[in-house]
């Protein structure tokens, strides 16, 4: 028997967690990952049950957390991709996946993604995009409380 479907959220290299949904309707988590991710879904597993679309996620910072609520958001459909093309800075050549990446890392403000990726570091045109990506990651309170640290 095949798998029917799957839903997956990486950190490229480091955390993955993926939905496969099997012929006969039954769904299989699988994860793997630091210990603190591990910790994370065993314990939405035991709180929540098997089903991913029930979780609850948090609006922590920390990649786990952000890693988390893109995959349940999109096992219950909601995950909305916010720049579709994959390269998003054609100066440097950066793709969409790096700055996605960098985010969940850790990067919380354009200057940090552009740091870490190159994106928009040439002609700038690509910025708006960046910072669409932040907002869609991160909420805007998120946001406003990193200015207010990076300030500090």
């Amino acid at each position: 028997m095949g798998i029917q479907g799957k839903i997956r959220a990486e950190i490229l290299g480091r955390d993955l967690i993926e939905l496969k949904e099997l012929p006969s309707g039954e769904q299989e988590v699988h994860f793997v990952g630091c210990a603190e991710f591990a910790r994370q879904v065993s314990d939405l597993k035991l709180k929540y049950g098997l089903s991913p679309q029930d979780w609850v996620f948090t609006n922590d910072l920390n990649h786990n957390s952000l890693l988390l609520k893109e995959f349940i958001l999109k096992c219950r459909g909601e995950w909305k991709v916010v720049y579709e093309a994959q390269e998003l800075c054609h100066c440097r050549n950066v793709p969409t996946q790096a700055v996605e990446q960098a985010i969940l890392c850790g990067a919380r403000t354009s200057e940090q993604v552009s740091q870490w990726t190159s994106a928009s570091t040439a002609c700038g045109t690509c910025r708006s995009h960046v910072e669409e990506i932040l907002r869609a990651r991160i909420s805007l309170t998120q946001l406003a409380q990193c200015q207010i640290v990076k300030q500090s």
